[in-house]
Order: C-alpha cells, then sequence, then structure tokens
C-alpha cells in the first residue's frame, strides 16, 4: 500500500535553496509544489518596515496567504495529490517571534498576530504540514547561495533574517520537533540541490507513514512559540541586569 497523499513542508533559512529543491523533488516524485506566500502576492509587499504598524500590516497580509495556502493544500490532497509546500504555514508568526525575541519588534506585535491567528484557525483551519523537512546549511554554503542572488536576498535584510533564522532553528529543534514527534525532520541542506533533494526524499519516506494523516496540535504550536519568546526576553533580561551588576574598574594607578 503507497502512502496516503501528504502535505510536506521544507522550511529552511533564507537562501537554503528550498525553492530549487522543492522543484527537484517535484520532478522526481511528481508531487505538487505550492510556491511560498510571499511569491503569491501580488504586487509584492515590501519586506521593509517603517515600524510596528508596517510590519503587523506585512506579517497578517502574509498570514492571510498562508490560509489560503493551506487550502490548495487540501484540496490537491483531496485529488490524491502529495503537496510540497515552500515553506510550511507559520512562517509570519515565527518570523515575527524571532523578531520580537530579539528586541527588534515590541511584543504586542505578536500578541495581535497571535489572536489574528487564532480567529483565522476557529473560522477554518491555519495550515499544519502532515509531514515537515526542515533544512539545516553551512554558514560558509549559505554564505555563498546568499552572495549568488543579491536581487532575491538584498544584502541589507541578510543579518536580520539570519538572526531570525537562528531563532527559528532553535523553535523547530527545541519545541515543534517534541510536539510534531515522528512527523519532523532536520536534514542537511549542504551539497547540491540534486543531493539535498535525495536527502529530503529518504526523510520523507521516513515520516509518511500508511494510512491517513493526523491531525495536529495547531494552538499547543501558537503555545510553544509565545513561550520560546518569553524564554528569550528571559534570558535578554538576565544578560542586561548582569551586565549592568558588573562592576566598574578602578580607576586608580596600578602599583609600580
Amino acid at each position: 500500500m503507497s502512502p496516503a497523499p501528504r502535505i510536506i513542508a521544507l522550511e529552511g533559512p533564507s537562501g537554503a535553496g528550498k525553492s530549487t529543491v522543492a522543484r527537484a523533488l517535484g520532478r522526481a516524485f511528481g508531487w505538487e509544489v505550492l510556491p511560498e506566500a510571499f511569491e503569491r502576492l501580488v504586487p509584492a509587499p515590501s519586506l521593509d518596515f517603517a515600524g510596528p504598524a508596517d510590519l503587523l500590516a506585512l506579517e497578517r497580509r502574509l498570514l492571510f496567504e498562508e490560509r489560503r495556502r493551506y487550502r490548495d493544500a487540501r484540496r490537491a490532497v483531496g485529488r490524491g495529490r502529495t503537496v510540497l509546500a515552500d515553506t510550511g504555514f507559520f512562517g509570519p508568526i515565527t518570523y515575527t517571534a524571532g523578531l520580537v525575541a530579539l528586541g527588534r519588534a515590541p511584543g504586542r506585535v505578536l500578541d495581535r498576530l497571535l489572536a489574528s491567528g487564532r480567529r483565522i484557525e476557529g473560522a477554518g483551519p491555519l495550515g499544519t504540514p502532515d509531514v515537515l523537512v526542515v533544512l539545516e546549511v553551512p554558514a560558509p554554503d549559505l554564505r555563498r547561495r546568499l552572495a549568488r542572488d543579491p536581487v532575491g536576498h538584498p544584502a541589507h535584510l541578510v543579518p536580520r533574517h539570519r538572526a531570525v533564522e537562528r531563532f527559528e532553528r532553535s523553535l523547530y529543534r527545541d519545541r515543534f520537533r517534541s510536539l510534531l514527534s515522528g512527523r519532523i525532520a532536520i536534514v542537511s541542506g549542504a551539497g547540491p540541490p540534486s543531493t539535498v533533494a535525495r536527502r529530503v526524499g529518504a526523510a520523507v519516506r521516513r515520516l509518511a507513514p500508511e494510512g491517513p494523516p493526523r491531525n495536529a496540535p495547531r494552538s499547543r504550536l501558537f503555545d510553544a512559540v509565545r513561550a520560546a519568546v518569553e524564554e528569550r526576553a528571559r534570558g535578554r533580561a538576565r544578560a542586561s541586569a548582569a551586565t549592568v551588576k558588573k562592576p566598574a574598574r578602578s580607576a586608580r594607578a596600578p602599583p609600580r
């Protein structure tokens, strides 16, 4: 018996080559490839934001597009197709959480975005993939890939993306992996796209058993995002307090 049609999400840092790997997997396995939300919006929004209001408007727009993407994916599964989503469906939330966790956006932006996510979830599924594969790319490889595409990856946004992606990687490893037990794999993104595609295909085969997909704890994923942000905020507060308490260096001249 063949595995039931699934929604597979491919996550990873900006510049990891997700789109290229997704196309390779679509050709190799006949999967339907779903472009990321940002690529589906016309006109494409700017990733630069002037302040919290601009950030919230951008992420809300992307969040509603994620719901549409998920509905499209579920329709394809209903037609018997396996769908490979280039990035999952919680990107606006995890990215905003990263900005807040790093002190680059106020917490109220995430509060309002999570409230929007819960309202969307109440009106219909927002979307959790049946299988989640996260690419981890060595820093030298990532720098080379980003440098090859300065238009798609503007240099002034790279430091922000890299900082947020480290938070997201920790979120996948430390929190989502336990909540999505048996449904998430972390795969090396090093090497040419064909090699990475083979690794992803092997991971999916291990994680996609026979039978219907299981429901995912969407509300618990929202809670995990909030807990990760709060933990990072406590860490920043402790570091700040330690810096304040550090004794000042004596102004006395050293002994001769």
